[in-house]
């Protein structure tokens, strides 16, 4: 029969230091590891918003993002010659914006940092064109007044965007908007957005020329073959669908994932040492009585196995401490974080959460851990010789 699991749980704590350092070393790689799961869950999840193959983001030529474009009124007027477009009784779905940005303080910090919020100027057609974006507290702006809506995520992120509060924008920050309602997008990048009538805007701004054109295309259209007629002789712009343009913007933050996931592995790395110390340290100590379950019975191959589920339960132990301790952050420090994009500084906002799939994937990998980390110390201690072990002192 083998060894009971109360046998291996007591054996655990014998050497309460060396356990507590080895549970701290699983738990830092556990709570990292899934803090970064989360956050590119969370990445995932936004710009799986932002995939509609029929939506084409039209900048100017050479320019890398909305922010840093500028197209002329009469540029953006050769788009209607587009035939490929969705149409309603108001004409075709193309949408002139213009997109500045605002320096907000972070709410997480207390004001003490601050990031740049896009504001996106837009025309009714733009809630066409972005069928994802959705009033779900107050009320859109009226176009005859200084007002603004905010995307959900970003008021949860920013300071001072609570609806009936005064935005000040504008060339010189001297033009009061007031927000009237807060949006939602599906949890898309554009709920990071604030959104305002365009023609006040460019006023505001003392701007003559959209930043872009977001377009919407019929049913069966083929977006590649609008890009090369948009990108033509007759048109002379540039053009990405909305899930390449998305994914170009966050290519800095994908940069980051790949970095912090290497620094997880190298902690994983030290967590196998660490197991393995404590692991080569029980069986140094615990010789003879290894020998002595040889003696009533047990295989080398049980007493291999009970180390292993040692390891593990020890992995598990700081695996669970280590998913508290990042579900007790994002409860302390919230849950909603920003990154900029790789072309712009404009901030897009993340609802960080430890699902349990989450939570799953990284107790699995701290079980390979610790499997890893017993492999050698289990394997000596399966082998250790009955009669020398017995007479030794």
């Amino acid at each position: 029969m083998a060894l009971p699991i109360s046998y291996h749980w007591r054996n655990l704590f014998v050497r309460k230091t060396t356990t507590a350092l080895t549970m701290g070393v699983v738990a830092a790689v556990v709570g990292v590891f899934a803090w970064m799961l989360g956050f590119s869950a969370a990445l995932d999840d936004s710009l799986s918003v932002a995939s509609d193959d029929r939506k084409l983001i039209v900048l100017k030529p050479g320019a890398t993002a909305e922010s840093n474009s500028a197209i002329p009124i009469e540029d953006y007027n050769r788009l209607n010659q587009l035939t490929e477009l969705a149409r309603t009784d108001a004409g075709s779905l193309q949408s002139p914006e213009m997109l500045v940005q605002i320096s907000l303080p972070r709410l997480r910090d207390g004001g003490r940092t601050a990031a740049n919020v896009a504001v996106r100027g837009v025309t009714e057609t733009a809630f066409r064109v972005h069928t994802t974006v959705k009033i779900v507290a107050g009320r859109t702006f009226n176009p005859a007044a200084r007002e603004v809506i905010v995307g959900r995520a970003a008021a949860a992120q920013f300071a001072g965007l609570q609806i009936g509060s005064t935005l000040n924008l504008g060339y010189s920050g001297d033009r009061g908007y007031q927000i009237v309602g807060h949006f939602s997008a599906d949890g898309g990048p554009l709920e990071s957005e604030i959104w305002g009538y365009l023609p006040s805007l460019l006023n505001a701004y003392n701007r003559t020329m959209y930043s872009s054109a977001n377009l919407r295309l019929r049913d069966g259209a083929d977006p590649k073959a609008v890009i090369g007629e948009i990108e033509g002789p007759a048109i002379q712009l540039s053009a990405q669908t909305e899930p390449a343009y998305w994914q170009e913007q966050s290519r800095n933050i994908r940069t980051y994932l790949g970095i912090a996931n290497f620094l997880v592995a190298i902690m994983c790395i030290a967590a196998v040492f660490s197991i393995a110390n404590t692991m080569f340290a029980s069986v140094a100590g615990r010789t003879r009585e290894i020998a002595m379950l040889r003696t009533i019975g047990f295989s080398g191959g049980q007493i291999l196995t009970g180390f292993v589920i040692e390891s593990v339960l020890l992995s598990l132990i700081g695996g669970l401490i280590g998913c508290a301790g990042t579900l007790a952050y994002l409860q302390l420090a919230g849950s909603t974080k920003d990154m900029f994009g790789s072309t712009t500084f404009t901030t897009l906002a993340f609802d960080i959460r430890l699902s349990p799939l989450i939570v799953a994937k990284a107790l699995g990998l701290v079980t390979l851990v610790g499997i890893i980390g017993a492999a050698v110390p289990a394997r000596r201690a399966a082998r250790v010789q009955v009669v020398n072990a017995l007479r030794a002192e």
